[in-house]
């Protein structure tokens, strides 16, 4: 490559200077300085690093090789610039200037690409160790494991022989955290080598993968070694991309009073009982707790219809006309009767058009990313309407719109219609049709199905009336026959669903690398308390090094995923506690859903949380524990202004505010408050001046990156999160995230249906 103004010698560079520039030679000195950084940079990435790796890693080449021409193309772009103030200025700017406006921004990736190289050459000696001891190094990443797989997936994909293959699973996190036991499993399977020498050894990495290892192991296990005849068949690792095939995910969406909660519970009961005779000789199956109002009779009798607890207001808001009754996503599950014994999980979501206004209806959009999240895959996105409307919500393209860009324009294919309450319109879309054919097409995406095919028309009239009988409720003989023959159709239609889902459609996979600005928000939005709490702790820290630079103890951030929803109450008082001289507020989780359970503070004054921490005693060496944390502080800093600048500048109405800047200043007063509680506080205080330092950075750094009007593209924003992930203190905070949202949806936000064909009752799981 040959630049503009440096020269190019060999596979490295030196600039020369522009003889014009004497004056400013300090500055010249830092762009030479940055020339011999990047000419080591190019030997390290495109010489060393190949040869050290053997193939290995070769992803990750790319990667830094891509952050290298960034760097460059940075770097030529500071000295235009800096050529350019020199040749309109007449008595030049200042060195000092110059330094503000030219170092922060080159630095900082610079600092990013040394990071990631210092990663790959740890990474590269290490497999070289492996190598030495004869061990055979593989990235499960190139598997497409994702974090709800089976890590028996992994042994089926590497094990040929079981009783002479050996794996030993971890990653760099469980490495770094307890290197004795990573020596005791090497030195182990290398001394059952010495037995059986016909013993093959592989080093699985979980570094690279969304999978969650919780602690190192080794495949099989003893009872399988046992075992006879345990040869597992060998699976090509491109052929294991994600097919949780078990599992048929439908997520359910419409306006807010379409009847989505009454569709779920029609659907069961008709999946579960052909005819109305049937079901009425049954007690119906009620997931989700109803209440409406039916008339009868010549005089139009009205009466209140309830059915299941409708006092469980925890997701179910019947008191507020308008709003979604629905609160939160919850999702349903369903065992089929068919012979592949496949799972049905219908994700019941708040309506959109709420009367609570727009912003309501971004923060339901937004809960129904972050929930769906966490599947691997969706097989239908079901979209519910009722028949002979005069208009759409003016909501539904906004959301239709929204779910495109999320997931990606392919996942247009697997939209479904369904029309409740179709008996009026002889089980057809009615007038709605013309009206939903003309929204479709003045879509960006032009290609959204509509058609008899994809197209379902329902009767939930029927299953109210199914209710209404049970609450002893009289109706005639020829109202009976209407529903009747409603039921029929709807029994129809629901196999005509399942149907399609299984024959026609194919499972759309959420892990395709689509990159929207959504999901880049939603990930920055769960990073926000990680990073924080990190920086905080990395100042205790540091504090601590500045007392006793011979310390080799240091406060260790240990994260706990809560099984429920919980939040943080501002208003209630903490009782801080001691550790190395500093005063912690413990985190006090509150359970907390649409309202606090704990205390009576309102909800306003509560913040969700995932998790909480506890704190622990770190041995390590001081110089190089103190040179990393000085490091990763300067990265975190970096990173929350790139992350805030981001979510400001692709702002949505839920985000009133920079999270980031919210969420230190809350740190400050938190430390402030330890302060006036408590005298013995002197580390307290220094922490607070740190804190405020920071804060002021910060908001100098974002005024600077407001004013520059550049924005980052979203590819350099999936790489930063994806960098700054990679670090232990967040990337532990960031499983705790995780569990937690498992924990959630498997005890709290899903119900198991399990239809008996006996007592015809309703049970309810926290396993799925």
């Amino acid at each position: 490559m040959r630049w503009i103004y440096p020269q190019q010698t060999g596979s490295g560079f030196t600039f020369i200077p522009n003889s014009s520039t004497t004056n400013n030679t300090d500055i010249e000195q830092y762009f030479l300085q940055i020339a011999t950084k990047l000419k080591k940079f190019d030997i390290i990435i495109n010489h060393n690093l190949p040869h050290l790796l053997h193939g290995c890693l070769k992803e990750w080449i790319r990667r830094v090789q891509k952050l290298q021409l960034y760097v460059i193309y940075r770097y030529m772009n500071e000295i235009e610039g800096y050529l350019k103030i020199l040749n309109t200025t007449s008595k030049g700017p200042s060195d000092l200037k110059l330094r503000n406006t030219i170092q922060t921004e080159l630095n900082r990736i610079i600092n990013d690409l040394t990071f990631d190289l210092e990663e790959l050459q740890a990474k590269a000696r290490f497999i070289n160790d492996l190598e030495g001891q004869k061990f055979q190094y593989f990235n499960v990443g190139t598997c497409n494991l994702s974090k709800t797989d089976d890590i028996n997936i992994l042994a089926r994909i590497l094990i040929k022989d079981n009783r002479n293959d050996r794996i030993l699973c971890s990653n760099d996190l469980l490495n770094s955290n307890n290197q004795s036991k990573l020596k005791i499993l090497l030195h182990k399977l290398t001394e059952e080598r010495k037995i059986n020498p016909n013993l093959h050894l592989i080093y699985a990495d979980f570094s690279y993968t969304s999978f969650h290892l919780f602690k190192m192991m080794i495949l099989p296990s003893k009872q399988n070694i046992s075992r006879d005849n345990l040869s597992l068949p060998f699976v090509d690792p491109s052929s294991t991309s994600i097919k949780n095939n078990d599992v048929i995910n439908v997520l359910l969406i419409g306006e807010t009073g379409v009847g989505k909660s009454t569709f779920i519970n029609a659907f069961i009961n008709y999946l579960t009982f052909p005819t109305l005779e049937q079901a009425q000789s049954n007690k119906p199956l009620v997931a989700i707790p109803v209440s409406f109002i039916i008339t009868t009779g010549e005089n139009f009798e009205e009466h209140t219809v309830k059915f299941g607890d409708t006092n469980d207001l925890n997701n179910e808001d019947f008191q507020h006309p308008g709003q979604s009754v629905t609160e939160h996503c919850k999702s349903y599950v369903i065992h089929l009767d068919y012979n592949d014994k496949r799972t049905l999980r219908i994700i019941d979501t708040p309506g959109f058009g709420d009367t609570r206004g727009i912003n309501q209806d971004d923060l339901n959009m937004q809960h129904i990313f972050e929930y769906i999240n966490d599947l691997t895959h969706l097989n239908a996105i079901c979209i519910l309407l009722k028949p002979n409307v005069s208009r759409l919500n003016i909501y539904f393209e906004t959301c239709l719109t929204q779910l495109l860009d999320v997931l990606g324009p392919n996942v247009s294919q697997n939209i479904m219609f369904c029309f409740t309450n179709t008996r009026s319109t002889f089980y057809t879309p009615g007038n709605t049709a013309p009206l939903l054919k003309t929204k479709l097409s003045s879509l960006p995406i032009k290609n959204i199905p509509f058609n008899k095919e994809n197209t379902f028309c329902f009767d939930s009239e029927s299953f109210r009336y199914l209710v209404a009988v049970q609450n002893e409720i009289q109706f005639n003989v020829e109202e009976k026959q209407e529903y009747e023959t409603g039921w029929l159709n709807s029994v129809n239609e629901s196999n005509r669903f399942l149907t399609f889902i299984r024959k026609q459609l194919n499972t759309y996979s959420l892990r395709n690398n689509w990159q929207s600005i959504r999901y880049a928000q939603i990930q920055i939005k769960h990073m926000i308390r990680p990073i924080l709490e990190s920086m905080r702790n990395i100042l205790r820290n540091l504090i601590l090094c500045s007392i006793d630079p011979l310390t080799n103890k240091f406060i260790k951030l240990c994260p706990r995923a809560l099984d429920r929803p919980s939040a943080f109450c501002a208003s209630c008082k903490r009782d801080p506690f001691q550790l190395k001289n500093f005063w912690i507020l413990p985190d006090d989780a509150h359970d907390f859903q649409t309202k606090c359970s704990t205390c009576s503070c309102v909800p306003d004054q509560h913040s969700s949380i995932d998790y909480i921490l506890s704190y622990d005693i770190l041995n390590s060496s001081s110089n190089e524990q103190q040179n990393k944390m000085t490091n990763l502080l300067d990265q975190l800093s970096c990173a929350s202004i790139d992350f805030a600048h981001f979510l400001t500048n692709n702002i949505s109405r839920s985000i009133k505010e920079d999270p980031f800047r919210m969420g230190l200043k809350r740190i400050i007063r938190e430390e402030k408050q330890i302060c006036e509680d408590h005298e013995s506080n002197q580390l307290n205080l220094r922490l607070v001046q740190e804190l405020e330092k920071l804060l002021i950075t910060y908001e100098d750094q974002m005024k600077k990156k407001q004013s520059n009007e550049k924005q980052e593209n979203l590819q350099f924003i999936y790489e930063r999160i994806e960098a700054i992930c990679k670090h232990s203190i967040i990337h532990e905070q960031m499983i705790a995230i995780h569990q937690q949202r498992e924990k959630c949806k498997d005890n709290h936000h899903e119900i198991e249906i399990i239809q008996n064909s006996i007592s015809q009752k309703i049970y309810l799981s926290t396993e799925c």
